[in-house]
């Protein structure tokens, strides 16, 4: 399809702009529209072909809402937030077009963005995931079609049980009130690679990590599986059988590796 004009509310920065590029670089007309832009939610539905919802995910209900009743059956309306299940169905909910939830797997600032992953739920028609398919695995992108669902529960341990993790150690280190220079000197490299995670997470955006730990509808369950797997840690160590602890970790690499 040739002339394709795409709106990307929320494309003034983050993913939106990923995407914005990326829509440019292959000759689309691309629309953004933000909080400080001329456009309005609106303009974009009108003038476009396909709109891209990229705002946070505390935002992305009002916004789809918004935006969803003034798109007709032609258009596409798809969005790029970190949880697939309940966007999916505010979008099928709120308009005619048709549909598509979009996550991609990494950050807007990689410097090399090829063999990346991009998952796609087609929710809605067959006329948009033919375009958006190819425009992704034409740049090098490896594409993966699944459903909501099953998206979401995968996303409970990529980044739900990941950034536990994460959030368990910089709490932990700050609990045991070891002053940070001190523990930069004793740091190994893995170490240091962690503790710039811990960075990302706690000073730099937590309202992002905090949205995708409590809006993922199967964080319990992994929290559940979390804390047990700790508490046989914990009696491993406690019965002072190095032998033990090992016997686990090699029954865990024979059944992950």
């Amino acid at each position: 399809m040739d002339n394709i004009s795409v709106g990307i509310i929320g494309g003034t920065r983050s993913m939106g702009s990923w995407l914005a590029a990326l829509l440019q670089k292959e000759n689309c007309k691309v629309h953004i529209c933000g909080r400080k832009t001329p456009l309005s939610i609106k303009d974009i539905a009108g003038l476009c072909d396909v709109v891209a919802v990229a705002v946070p995910v505390a935002a992305t209900e009002k916004v789809i809402r918004e935006v969803g009743p003034l798109l007709h059956e032609n258009k596409l309306l798809m969005d790029l937030t970190s949880l697939k299940k309940d966007p999916v169905e505010w979008m099928l909910a709120s308009t005619s077009a048709e549909v598509i939830g979009c996550h991609p797997l990494f950050g807007p600032n990689m410097p090399d963005f090829s063999g990346q992953n991009i998952i796609l739920c087609p929710a809605r028609g067959v006329k948009w995931i033919v375009w958006i398919k190819e425009l992704f695995q034409n740049n090098n992108y490896k594409v993966l079609e699944t459903s909501p669902a099953h998206h979401d529960k995968m996303m409970a341990v990529v980044q739900v049980l990941n950034h536990l993790h994460t959030i368990s150690l910089g709490m932990t280190i700050a609990a045991s009130k070891i002053n940070p220079r001190e523990l930069a000197n004793y740091s190994t490299p893995v170490l240091r690679a962690k503790m710039e995670i811990v960075k990302k997470v706690f000073a730099e955006s937590p309202e992002l990590y905090a949205d995708i730990i409590t809006r993922n509808q199967d964080t319990v369950k992994i929290i559940e599986l979390y804390e047990k797997t700790l508490a046989d840690i914990r009696t491993l160590i406690k019965s002072g059988d190095a032998g033990k602890l090992k016997d686990v970790l090699d029954k865990t690499a024979k059944i992950l590796f």
